[in-house]
């Protein structure tokens, strides 16, 4: 499944921006993991993006100033804060189970966007390699997990394609090639 961004790049087009080369190990450092091949292309080339001013793609801090050691800070907050939603979810609603652990648990779910609906785009990182790691949404707002077995980079162009289950509520598909822009310097 090891993702590519070439569907991606292809309805996103070009960035508008410089390519930003990333110290990646800080990843590994602070997550314990390598993130996902197609993640890692995506934010170098596009950065941190906002689609139809809805769904947000949390990356790294990319800043030149952002010392190496706290370039994924903001990420790993993000997934503490989701990691400690889900958990609360789970005991709202003993019946729905438990199908993934939250963060920072070994095989739990990676958050890596959000919405303003509070849905949850995340990796269940319970395969070892990162480029096997399917997407799961979490449709919080509505208790529901949906699963796509393809990387980010294949599921945002399934979503930018209307070819998701839900695409349309997911994102704003009608601004066109124009609905998305980059947060990063």
């Amino acid at each position: 499944m090891i993702g590519s961004i070439g569907r991606l790049e292809e309805l996103m087009g070009d960035p508008g921006r410089e390519r930003v080369e990333v110290r990646w190990e800080g990843a590994i450092e602070r997550f314990g993991v390598q993130l996902p091949s197609d993640f890692r292309e995506f934010v170098e080339r596009y950065g941190r993006v906002q689609y139809s001013g809805d769904l947000l793609v949390v990356a790294p801090s990319l800043g030149s100033g952002v010392p190496d050691g706290e370039r994924f800070d903001g990420l790993h907050q993000f997934n503490k804060d989701v990691g400690e939603m889900l958990e609360e979810w789970y005991g709202w609603d003993p019946e729905f189970g438990r199908p993934y652990e939250p963060f920072p648990a070994k095989g739990c779910l990676f958050a890596w966007a959000n919405n303003t609906s509070s849905d949850y785009f995340c990796w269940d990182t319970s395969a070892g390699d990162p480029d096997q790691w399917p997407v799961v949404v979490w449709r919080f707002g509505i208790s529901e997990m949906m699963r796509f077995d393809g990387g980010m980079a294949d599921f945002l162009a399934a979503v930018l394609a209307g070819e998701f289950p839900d695409s349309e509520e997911l994102i704003d598909r009608s601004m066109g090639p124009d609905m998305w822009r980059s947060l990063s310097p």
